[in-house]
């Protein structure tokens, strides 16, 4: 049984196939503030599914008012978070966007690409380093921050 359903984008509208990568949010609503037994008690779930291009848009987009737009804003800051932590998304937004335009796009399954893929993201974990004048003409890579 698959983890999630075909279902639309919540931003494009496109519909979202299981075997396609995309985010998947998970709404509870319960109640608080009444006695516990009712604050235990799970009301009702949903979930909403967004692909990964427009997770990566809107991550990268103007942020909405918290005050005005809630929801908006709790969606905005949850793809923030986790699409700014792993350029993973930015690529296969990247490779989205090949296919929509019938350009080549790169396979992950390929073994080379898939070592490629794996060294490029170890690369990036990697702490930032600035190049600082030693004097004399020497320069030195040091962290950055």
């Amino acid at each position: 049984m698959p983890a999630r359903q075909a279902a639309p984008c919540l931003k494009c509208g496109d519909i979202i196939e299981v075997s396609e990568a995309a985010f998947v949010l998970d709404l509870v609503l319960r109640f608080v503030g009444l006695p516990r037994v009712l604050e235990t008690q799970r009301l009702s779930q949903a979930s909403v599914s967004c692909c990964v291009t427009c997770a990566d848009l809107m991550a990268r987009g103007d942020e909405p008012p918290a005050r005005t737009r809630p929801l908006d804003h709790i969606v905005y800051e949850q793809f923030k978070a986790v699409v700014s932590e792993d350029p993973t998304f930015a690529f296969l937004s990247w490779i989205e966007m090949r296919k929509t335009l019938n350009l080549p796009a790169p396979r992950l399954d390929d073994p080379k690409m898939l070592r490629m893929w794996n060294e490029f993201r170890r690369t990036m974990s990697l702490p930032a380093l600035i190049e600082q004048d030693g004097g004399e003409g020497k320069t030195s890579l040091v962290k950055a921050g």
